[in-house]
């Protein structure tokens, strides 16, 4: 390994620069390469980070020794470079969701376990001082209901507004809150799911759903709902959030703190740093270290949570609740 862990970005848009600038704050790190299919875009991220760029990201892993990879494209190009970025032996920090092709998607979190590779899958919730705290606060007792919110806008990227390509709310947005209540409630084993489009958004190019309804069971006996929609605007002063009930307690996680409601009044601890701040951190840690207690969400926790969410979307479709193993099996045989 480098003195310096050399970092490359494949994706130089919103979440690159986001990412770039955080583990820019880590002393050994250096930015030395960006691919993107737009050219100006890689140049942009370049003339800010540093780093030579690419137009094809097989030409940035030829020709530029990395440590490490954030792949931070389009959701349907996710599993396909990840598997051209193990052949590099490069650790790899995935966006979420990990593919919206399982078959894909299992065939590269196969390949990245038998090579042991360190990757990871990008759901910052679970790195933040409120969940972290909301894991204390629960322990091992019981969780009897978990309640799931996010009410947005239409999404600021373009190609996000057509579902072929990144899924729908639930899938590219909502994902973070089933994977926390996968992480605090055990995974998601059946869902049913109920959706509508035309209500709100009604531009031609909005290819998508307006509002999402789930019904989930978790794995160690909760029950719970998710609910989300595009129809709102970006300023929404409801805060994304995810409610666990136990016997005469709550604890509400939110992006910005963790909450504890009980018969005595309502205790709050705010994070004191960015969301994205403690996932980056984890995942340079584990680069720096190869220390893989750092890593809470790997590859496989990224392929059930993305199997839970295209499920949510499965059972929309067909009206039909859906066993989310099995919907991952029929995906993974295809």
């Amino acid at each position: 390994m480098t003195s310096k862990l050399h970092i490359g970005f494949i994706g130089a848009g919103r979440m690159a620069n986001l990412h770039a600038g955080l583990i820019a704050l880590e002393p050994d790190v250096r930015i030395v390469a960006a691919a993107d299919i737009d050219a100006a875009r890689a140049e942009a991220f370049a003339a800010k980070w540093g780093g030579a760029t690419f137009t094809d990201h097989r030409a940035m892993l030829e020709q530029t020794p990395l440590d490490a990879v954030y792949i931070c494209t389009p959701t349907t190009q996710h599993a396909a470079i990840g598997l051209d970025c193990l052949e590099f032996g490069v650790a790899l920090y995935v966006e979420k969701p990990l593919d919206l092709d399982l078959h894909t998607a299992r065939r590269f979190v196969d390949a990245a376990e038998v090579q042991g590779a360190l990757a990871m899958t990008g759901f910052q919730w679970r790195y933040s001082e409120g969940y972290r705290r909301a894991e204390e606060l629960i322990g091992d007792d019981p969780i009897a209901l978990v309640n799931l919110r996010w009410y947005w806008t239409r999404p600021p990227i373009r190609w996000m507004w057509d579902r072929a390509q990144a899924g729908g709310q639930i899938v590219d947005q909502n994902i973070h809150l089933v994977d926390v209540g996968s992480g605090l409630a055990g995974e998601v084993k059946m869902v049913y799911a109920a959706y509508n489009e035309r209500q709100a958004n009604y531009e031609p190019e909005f290819v998508n759903w307006d509002v999402y309804a789930l019904t989930l069971h978790f794995g160690k006996g909760a029950v719970g709902v998710c609910a989300g929609t595009y129809a709102l605007f970006p300023e929404i002063q409801l805060e994304p959030a995810a409610d666990f009930a136990l016997r005469d307690r709550l604890v509400r996680i939110t992006d910005k703190r963790v909450q504890l409601y009980t018969p005595g009044g309502v205790e709050t601890w705010p994070n004191t740093e960015p969301l994205h701040r403690g996932v980056n951190r984890a995942f340079i840690a584990a680069v720096r270290t190869g220390d893989r207690s750092h890593i809470r969400t790997p590859l496989h926790t990224g392929l059930l949570s993305t199997a839970t969410v295209l499920a949510a979307n499965r059972s929309a479709q067909t009206g039909a609740p859906v066993n989310v193993a099995a919907f991952l099996a029929e995906e993974v045989a295809r």
